[in-house]
């Protein structure tokens, strides 16, 4: 898939596309629903192409703080939107100046000279200065210039409607069984392993140090069982484990780490990239009295796991 960034006006674009627009934070089953319509309008006459917008659209309008983050930096979202078929990625910068551009810019120049064929938008679409036009205004506009525009209606799950929104507070609340009904998957975050203090290994439970997950949603502070795909370098294979998310209370922690105990792994994974799945919450993070109860604690915790999991139910 070919990822392409576009400043201010894009380049005029050779050929026509399926154009589905939109932020895509999460790649969920709703944006899943407008994939796939718009998969099944590309064919074999166009190329299924997104629009999407980066930063995100509401911190750079009103610098909230928790949209610095995203459920699927551009890394993840590349990936899973070529999953989807995906064949061309136009990510806009996003920017005050681009805010400023009116809808009718935005349809009869941009989405035109992207080469749209067809535009697939979700119902709750909204665009051009201050996201004032709506599917409507869409329609309207890119009859203008002899565009046809689907509109997807939003996808529920158990009555409730299914957005980025609602992943982000169930992550927030801990809540990623929560989460994964919403994305279709395992909510998971991607990094290097880097050296920390090792005081896993000087109590029998070495754990991988992940870094660079800054630009990731955090869930709620606490220990998680977890998925772990390491394939960036050993093929095919998946392992299981416990993910402590937190400051590490016990051992006068200050900083958020995300710390993974693979189960039955032996070997070095310092500088390896690693994708951590998180599948269950198993309790909140805690401050223990000494290294001798932490290090029992971590032992419930891989058992918990394990049963959780359907794995062997041995102690570690």
């Amino acid at each position: 898939m070919r990822v392409v960034s576009v400043q201010g006006i894009p380049e005029e674009k050779k050929g026509s596309y399926v154009l589905a627009i939109g932020k895509f934070d999460g790649v969920h089953i709703g944006h899943q629903a407008i994939l796939h319509q718009a998969r099944s309008l590309a064919h074999s006459q166009s190329e299924l192409a997104v629009v999407s917008f980066t930063p995100h659209p509401v911190y750079v309008l009103t610098g909230d703080e928790r949209y610095r983050t995203w459920l699927t930096p551009e890394r993840d979202k590349s990936r899973l939107l070529e999953q989807f078929g995906v064949e061309a990625l136009f990510l806009i910068q996003f920017d005050a100046a681009y805010a400023n551009v009116t809808a009718e810019t935005f349809v009869r120049e941009h989405l035109k000279r992207l080469g749209a064929k067809s535009i697939v938008v979700g119902a709750d679409f909204r665009f051009g200065r201050g996201g004032q036009a709506t599917v409507e205004d869409l329609k309207s506009l890119a009859s203008t210039i002899q565009v046809p525009v689907h509109v997807v209606h939003h996808v529920e799950e158990n009555g409730v409607k299914v957005s980025s929104s609602n992943i982000r507070d169930h992550l927030l609340a801990g809540r990623v069984e929560a989460a994964e009904a919403l994305l279709g998957r395992a909510y998971s975050l991607t990094g290097v392993v880097e050296h920390g203090d090792a005081r896993g290994r000087t109590i029998g439970f070495p754990t991988a140090n992940i870094g660079g997950i800054d630009d990731y949603v955090l869930p709620k502070n606490g220990v998680y069982a977890v998925s772990v795909d390491t394939s960036v370098h050993e093929p095919g294979r998946n392992w299981f484990g416990v993910a402590n998310l937190g400051i590490r209370p016990t051992v006068n922690g200050l900083s958020r780490r995300l710390e993974v105990h693979l189960l039955d792994y032996s070997g070095d994974l310092y500088g390896k990239q690693l994708r951590v799945s998180l599948l269950r919450r198993l309790r909140d993070e805690m401050k223990f009295a000494s290294l001798s109860e932490l290090t029992q604690q971590i032992r419930q915790d891989c058992l918990m796991a394990r049963i959780m999991l359907g794995l062997s139910s041995l102690q570690e």
